[in-house]
């Protein structure tokens, strides 16, 4: 067997999330640690949806990347896999509890311009992510000892093309058009980077009213602060993080700049952010460059376990 999941990583109502081990072909033969994403075959649709909207961002630095799919058989189940890109430093949401946000403006700035590289790309081919949150970016630390780390966009379950219709994702990332006109287009995903931007840099929502509760009231009550007031600014920051958070935060989204606006605002083009990235782009992970001698992965029982009879007509 040329693939294996080792360990859990964590789950929810659309898959398991596994720590896999892939082969690569030869002459290589080395062992890359890969993120198996599972479901059962009858509620896989979304995985799968998933996986043919990753493809379409092969190669990007900034988008988790997708190296096919499979369908196994284990323990007598019919299971879809999806092979993604293993991040070792988990959840731009883990880093942002570990540091009780309070990221510097240095910090926050690359966070911010590399989220606007990954979301251009997502624009600029006609989708819209739809669900972007600090759990839905991934984090891969700096192999160099700065203490700084490389993010990609991941979770595309909710995306889709631009035009079609969506949904708002969640609450405290949506965007007041989203929420109450129904309108889910790329500003929606600028507003949601302003709001991880604030929570990088505060350690809380820009919204005043939060709650960990997630009952009818909360919900309606934080829909309520959303209809009739605007996203807290931080005080404690630069002019020039204000000003980049408010382009994120214009309430029409007619208004509200673009990715390719904000990648020129001077709270992310400063700081040799763009110097540093094109060093990480230019490097290439042993992963992504033993991947890339492979053809997008298409199989039947890659991860298939013996089983003494099967009545699926599957084998």
């Amino acid at each position: 067997m040329n693939c294996q999941k080792l360990e859990l990583l964590g789950g929810g109502a659309h898959g398991i999330v596994f720590l896999g081990q892939y082969y690569t072909s030869p002459p290589f033969n080395a062992p890359v640690k890969i993120a198996v994403k599972s479901s059962k075959i009858e509620f896989s649709d979304s995985i799968w949806k998933e996986g043919q909207i990753l493809r379409m961002f092969q190669g990007c630095p900034y988008i988790i990347q997708c190296f096919g799919g499979d369908t196994s058989v284990e323990h007598g189940n019919i299971v879809y896999n999806l092979l993604l890109e293993y991040a070792p430093g988990g959840t731009l949401q883990g880093l942002i509890n570990s540091q009780e946000g309070f990221f510097s403006e240095h910090e926050a700035s690359l966070y911010a311009y590399q989220l606007l590289k990954g979301i251009q790309e997502v624009h600029r081919l006609g989708f819209v992510h739809c669900d972007l949150k600090p759990n839905n970016v991934l984090l891969f630390p700096c192999s160099c000892g700065c203490g700084l780390n490389q993010l990609k966009i991941g979770d595309f379950r909710l995306s889709k093309v631009a035009g079609e219709e969506g949904h708002h994702g969640a609450l405290l990332y949506t965007s007041p058009e989203s929420l109450f006109c129904g309108i889910h287009e790329a500003p929606k995903d600028i507003w949601a980077i302003g709001c991880m931007v604030v929570e990088m840099m505060t350690g809380k929502s820009p919204w005043r009213f939060t709650s960990s509760s997630c009952n009818t009231n909360d919900v309606n009550k934080l829909a309520v602060e959303m209809a009739f007031n605007k996203p807290q600014i931080p005080t404690g920051i630069s002019n020039c993080a204000k000003d980049f958070v408010m382009r994120c935060f214009e309430r029409n989204p007619n208004v509200r700049w673009t990715a390719d606006k904000l990648l020129n605002h001077p709270f992310v083009a400063r700081n040799n952010n763009p110097l540093l990235c094109r060093t990480w782009e230019n490097h290439k992970v042993l992963g992504n460059r033993l991947f890339k001698t492979e053809k997008w992965i298409s199989k039947f029982g890659l991860f298939s376990t013996p089983i003494s009879s099967c009545t699926c007509g599957c084998r």
